[in-house]
């Protein structure tokens, strides 16, 4: 009697296996970029740099009554323009806290002679976006600093749909709005406080989640009227290929 033809596993199961597999082994080596340590190491250095960041902004506003570089400069057009005028009123001296791990934007400390820094943060050199139009006297809960976003418009949105590869290649995920594994993303508050939050399945944020609320129960935003609302925006950062 004739057996039955054995079933025989395709490309693309052994495929998932091994992916499975891999991912699997990479999240167990505590140094592979795929680990929990691993991520929380890079997470905690771009949370210390985002620090430096929003205390440099507070320190250029104390001079500045009140007003962050964009309310006295309305000609700078971008991120990395906002930010440059911290060099120049030697607040910031190093250009490497504009960066971040893994991602495709990277400060090479070249910033050129004073008293411009012209070279200080050059397209391609800036991770971070700055929310437009604010003073050290907003609401404190304002987010002040992201990570950069898919777009400057209101309300920012993040890339959080990885594909399966880059759960373990960080080349993958060195793109323009992505968010870090498990749908994170770093914001530094007008308080100066910088936290590492979570993003919706969407990828915004929720303005009403507990992060975003005063010792009052409101959210930040629920202090705007809708005609500021609408003018809410972020500085973009410069690319390689804006």
């Amino acid at each position: 009697m004739n057996e039955p033809p054995r079933k025989r596993w395709g490309c693309l199961q052994w495929g998932i296996v091994v992916g499975g597999l891999v991912l699997l082994f990479s999240m167990l080596i505590p140094n592979s970029p795929g680990s929990r340590i691993a991520v929380q190491g890079k997470q905690m250095k771009a949370v210390n740099n985002c620090k430096q960041i929003i205390l440099s902004l507070k320190q250029y506003a104390k001079d500045a009554g009140s007003a962050y570089p964009d309310g006295k400069h309305p000609e700078l057009k971008s991120a990395n323009q906002v930010f440059r005028v911290l060099f120049k009123d030697d607040i910031v001296v190093d250009e490497r806290i504009f960066g971040c791990p893994d991602s495709m934007f990277k400060p090479d400390n070249d910033l050129g002679p004073p008293p411009n820094f012209e070279k200080a943060l050059m397209p391609g050199e800036c991770h971070w976006m700055l929310l437009k139009n604010q003073t050290d006297v907003s609401h404190p809960r304002t987010p002040i600093v992201i990570e950069n976003s898919l777009n400057a418009s209101w309300p920012p949105k993040w890339d959080v749909v990885q594909p399966f590869a880059s759960w373990w290649s960080d080349d993958a995920n060195q793109k323009k709005g992505r968010a870090w594994k498990g749908r994170r993303i770093i914001v530094a508050r007008n308080d100066g406080s910088v936290q590492v939050e979570k993003l919706r399945e969407d990828g915004t944020l929720d303005w009403h989640s507990p992060s975003n609320l005063d010792e009052h129960g409101k959210s930040w935003i629920d202090y705007l009227t809708p005609e500021q609302i609408a003018k809410l925006s972020y500085w973009d950062i410069e690319g390689d290929g804006d």
